[in-house]
């Protein structure tokens, strides 16, 4: 007999376990308080990537000489962006409502809370629906920041920063995370001041430091300014703007104004009004503790996605839903986390998978490391963009690609060989002997493989 399921929250990981479990032929019922598509449609993933574009061919358009392509009088109309971007997200969430439809999925707007281990209540109606599986997958918000003026007016979060119907002349933005450098360059290159407070010695302190360090660089040679090992102590206004003080590596006391502050801190899991403490959930910091076969350490609640912490990223919410229903339905399977890919969207872009340099050999102790810039390949200089470059880490006895990292032009969609590597075990061999057809930017991770042998073709 079919499981009934529910699934609380309709992001990412909500709605693509919704639709898994429906194939399973089970009855779903989806529970949203807000709109279809969470965090990463409405407020998140797809608006920002929306706003990126926009910025990216603003770019482009300026150095189409480059190109033998003249135009004048380039401007920018700051709410047709905004309408453009609003367009993308309903569009997206109007595809997911119909894919809810589809897939006969219930849905019901409202805000669901936890009465016990088979009982999902509706907090605007009183209703009580009975289930035989919870999955919970209510994501997160954006952190804030214990610091003197973070509740002045325009000290924003990630949230209020897309709904701005105009651009600031200059912002601050606290944290140099994948968000906070998303918006400084969306910003940046569309006429913004934009400064950068990091209080790590590098931005994006959980990446690869060769590579973050690249992009540090190029970032600052663009015109953004960052301030790295930079403690925020305070925010105070001053005449129409934002004064924001700080420490700066050196340990001395600084101060920067601007217009408005991003607080880009992070994000924290939700879960209010959802009676985790009643029902007696393990957590952790805020987070639902879930095992890696996405179960809490109650029997029939699972939990997915932001909520359950680590790396809060809409692929991986995705992942975790599938596992999650998928053993609901008599399944036993565990998530691999080692092969999730890790992405940034500025210009150049920087994606990565698995290990740092750092911890791979900390973990392995003899490793080898392969590179290749690409300003050794083809495509990236007919592209202009030769910034960056491939590098992949392996272990040295047996050659298993322990991580990849790539800055450089579409590196989103080049880590993709070697995410697959790292699921399967792979070995840099298997990326070396492979062919890649010539002029692509895939090459330069075949140089980087064919490096790691000393057989590197290219320099």
């Amino acid at each position: 007999m079919a499981n009934n399921i529910i699934i609380i929250g309709g992001g990412p990981g909500g709605y693509v376990a919704a639709i898994r479990a429906a194939q399973l032929g089970t009855q779903v019922t989806l529970i949203e308080k807000d709109s279809l598509g969470g965090t990463c449609i409405n407020r998140g993933c797809i608006p920002t990537k929306a706003l990126l574009q926009s910025a990216d061919l603003l770019e482009s358009i300026k150095h189409s000489e480059t190109f033998g392509i003249l135009v004048d009088k380039i401007s920018l109309d700051f709410s047709a962006v905004v309408k453009r971007k609003k367009a993308v997200v309903e569009r997206l969430v109007d595809g997911v409502t119909y894919l809810m439809r589809k897939n006969k999925v219930n849905v019901i707007r409202g805000t669901a809370t936890l009465i016990d281990s088979k009982t999902v209540g509706i907090l605007e109606s009183n209703d009580k629906i009975k289930c035989d599986n919870i999955v919970i997958a209510t994501g997160s918000k954006p952190s804030t920041i214990s610091i003197k003026g973070n509740d002045e007016p325009d000290v924003i979060d990630s949230d209020q920063a897309l709904t701005m119907d105009q651009l600031p002349k200059s912002i601050v933005i606290i944290g140099g995370g994948v968000i906070g450098l998303e918006f400084a360059q969306i910003m940046h290159r569309m006429g913004s001041k934009v400064t950068i407070m990091e209080i790590m010695p590098h931005i994006l302190p959980a990446e690869d430091t060769e590579i973050a360090r690249l992009l540090e660089s190029i970032l600052k040679k663009d015109g953004i300014d960052i301030f790295t090992s930079a403690t925020v102590t305070g925010i105070s206004g001053v005449e129409q703007n934002k004064k924001v003080t700080f420490t700066d590596k050196e340990g001395d006391n600084q101060e920067t104004t601007a217009e408005k502050v991003l607080v880009a801190v992070g994000r924290s899991p939700c879960t209010d009004d959802l009676g985790a403490n009643k029902l007696g959930l393990a957590m952790d910091k805020g987070k639902i503790i879930a095992n890696e076969y996405m179960e809490t350490n109650i029997p029939g609640v699972y939990a997915i996605g932001d909520v359950v912490g680590g790396l809060m990223l809409a692929h991986k919410a995705m992942e975790e839903g599938k596992c999650a229903v998928e053993n609901i339905m008599g399944a036993r399977n565990k998530m691999n986390y080692n092969a999730i890919p890790r992405c940034v969207y500025t210009s150049p872009e920087l994606a990565g998978v698995g290990l740092t340099e750092v911890s791979a050999s900390e973990k392995y102790g003899d490793i080898k490391v392969g590179r290749c810039p690409f300003i050794a390949n083809g495509k990236a200089i007919i592209y202009n963009k030769t910034g960056g470059m491939v590098k992949i880490i392996a272990e040295a006895k047996h050659g298993e690609i322990l991580g990849a990292y790539i800055i450089g032009p579409q590196a989103t969609e080049l880590i993709a060989e070697t995410v697959l590597e790292i699921k399967k075990k792979g070995v840099f061999e298997d990326i070396a002997s492979t062919i890649h057809a010539h002029p692509t930017l895939s090459e330069a991770a075949m140089e980087a493989a064919l490096d790691i042998g000393g057989r590197q073709i290219s320099l």
